[in-house]
């Protein structure tokens, strides 16, 4: 048995050795001494090709004038003089007023967004240089984020006393030497610089800090995966460090590190911290489990948390903190079992929503009694009265059927009111929602075609009653589908992101600001290809002190050029 394992071991040795050595004489050859054509019987070249000049101009208004650098045009007019090819800018059709062997005269088509040219002959297809369109919107050049942010930003929080100022949640941890020096938790002022946090004066950049897993925590590594991220980011109202309010943040994480000289603390998915993002914990005496010596040991202040990662946490106006999301357990340090090197945790069964105080400790009577969701929740947002609507992919909630979407009063009931308001719901799941609490009103996207009878496309906007508002009406979007929608607060414009490449028969690949109507104007619709999801929009000043949108997410293209989950444009609403 061993000869013959032996023998076919052989024989594919020395099959390698010959592969290796036929490949390494066809490599030995360039391309300039490859005897014949590769593509014969192929078609025939047509000659025609973009110079690498960029189009004069290289931006312009719709309805202007652009001249293109080109080779080998002459040969494709038919004897009128006129082209037999079509030209486009981003994939929009654009009229030919002149062309020569060597430029093409185009004029701006009336709708489109900025994109690379192409000319089309006999369906072969020459693309050219990129046009950017002028129009209301732009990159704000003068904020420049310093470092990549490696990762997705989920949410975000303004300084409590540092205007325009953020911290950031998200998944982005360094990678490469131009990393920012973060985990899953950092700071960014106003002109684009990032840190791992903020004192009042001066940038913390230790790469130890931020979230990560303690091994010995038994919610680690919860779901079979050791990934960890922050999603959530809340002050809390009364609850303060000094005059500054402290910070409640959530997400997949068991550990915390101030700083990486500093102990780690164990925490379980949720953790309260100061204003600065400092870790706010008690040091208590616990004996070794080697030899019953007192050891002082950090123990988080806020003694409370989940086993399975929150989709969302919210802080009430009296600061209670209310976690939502796929939960069955709620985790506390058990400080009185605990030994200095390996903390007791203690587990009480929730379902799917649970109340805390500010310090961490479950609230038993909130939601007693209750069945929880049947299916999985996906997003949450928290209304100005406390209440929580929940979406997803849900089939019934409390043991009473719903379609995908429920609303639970300040008390953990569900809103009856709200529920026969949103009649059939979605057919469909709702992957993501967010609520304006100033207007009043709450964009929806997802999976669904309909919400309560109303076609919707996959966007739909809800009044805070859980009514479809029938003002917005969602144009024919093709190519994809929306994977993010928002109001703004102080101007009358939906932001949106998504994978689709049309919207109302003009090309407007993946970014559109629309109306309150659904109307993508073409002065606010200007920015070329877009590749991710958004998550959180900010209205803000630009480096000018212009009006301006910080756009966060999980994006790498904006405007057709590389961006790292952050940019942020300038917007002239007037």
């Amino acid at each position: 048995m061993k000869a013959y394992q032996y023998e076919i071991e052989s024989r594919l040795i020395k099959m390698l050795m010959c592969l290796c050595v036929v490949l390494s004489f066809a490599g030995c050859n360039s391309d300039e001494e490859i005897e014949g054509d590769p593509y014969a019987g192929g078609k025939e070249p047509y000659g025609i090709r973009f110079l690498v000049d960029a189009p004069s101009p290289d931006r312009a208004y719709p309805g202007e004038l652009v001249t293109y650098k080109a080779k080998g045009l002459s040969k494709w007019f038919n004897q009128q003089g006129k082209p037999d090819f079509s030209f486009f800018i981003s994939n929009e059709k654009a009229e030919i007023v002149l062309a020569t062997d060597t430029t093409i005269t185009v004029k701006v088509p009336e709708s489109l967004s900025s994109g690379i040219a192409h000319i089309l002959l006999n369906e072969q297809i020459f693309y050219g240089p990129k046009l950017t369109v002028l129009g209301n919107v732009s990159v704000d050049k003068g904020y420049v984020v310093q470092k990549r942010i490696p990762g997705a930003i989920y949410s975000c929080l303004e300084h409590w006393s540092q205007k325009e100022h953020y911290h950031l949640v998200g998944s982005f941890m360094p990678l490469t030497s131009s990393d920012a020096r973060i985990r899953c938790i950092a700071w960014i002022d106003n002109k684009g610089s990032v840190a791992g946090g903020w004192n009042g004066t001066y940038y913390k950049t230790d790469s130890g800090q931020g979230i990560g897993h303690d091994l010995k925590n038994p919610n680690s590594g919860e779901g079979g995966s050791y990934s960890y991220y922050a999603k959530s980011i809340s002050y809390f109202n009364n609850d303060k460090s000094g005059n500054n309010p402290n910070v409640l943040i959530s997400g997949k994480f068991t550990q915390y590190y101030p700083v990486q000289r500093e102990q780690p603390t164990s925490v379980n998915n949720m953790m309260k911290v100061d204003h600065g993002i400092g870790m706010m914990f008690d040091n208590k005496q616990l004996p070794s489990i080697k030899n019953g010596r007192l050891i002082s040991t950090r123990i988080t202040r806020f003694n409370g948390g989940t086993k399975e990662a929150p989709v969302a946490t919210f802080v009430t106006s009296d600061d209670k903190v209310i976690a939502v999301g796929n939960i069955t357990q709620y985790c506390k340090i058990d400080i009185d079992r605990s030994y200095a090197e390996e903390l007791a945790y203690e587990f009480t069964p929730v379902k799917t929503v649970l109340r805390m105080n500010n310090l961490g400790a479950l609230d038993e009577d909130y939601r007693k009694n209750k069945e929880g969701v049947n299916g999985v929740i996906q997003d949450a947002y928290m209304d100005e009265e406390d209440g929580v609507v929940i979406v997803g992919s849900i089939n019934s909630f409390d043991g009473i059927n719903v379609n995908n979407i429920v609303r639970i009063d300040k008390n953990g009931n569900i809103d009856q009111q709200f529920l026969q308001n949103i009649g059939t719901g979605a057919n469909g799941a709702i992957t993501k929602i967010r609520y304006n609490k100033k207007r009043k009103k709450a964009m929806l996207v997802g999976m669904f075609t309909e919400f309560n009878g109303v076609p919707c496309s996959g966007v739909v906007m809800l009044n805070r009653d859980g009514t479809v508002d029938p003002t917005f009406k969602l144009r024919k979007m093709e190519g994809g589908t929306a994977n993010f929608a928002t109001i703004l607060n102080d101007h009358d414009f939906v932001v949106m992101s998504g994978t689709f490449t049309k919207y109302d028969g003009v090309t407007r690949q993946g970014f559109l600001i629309l109306t309150m109507e659904g109307e993508a104007m073409q002065k606010f619709n200007v920015p070329g290809l877009f590749l991710g999801e958004l998550n959180q929009v900010i209205e803000t000043k630009t480096s000018t002190n212009d009006n301006g949108l910080l756009l966060m997410g999980d994006f790498y293209r904006f405007n057709g050029e590389r961006v790292d989950n952050i940019v942020k444009i300038e917007v002239d609403f007037d």
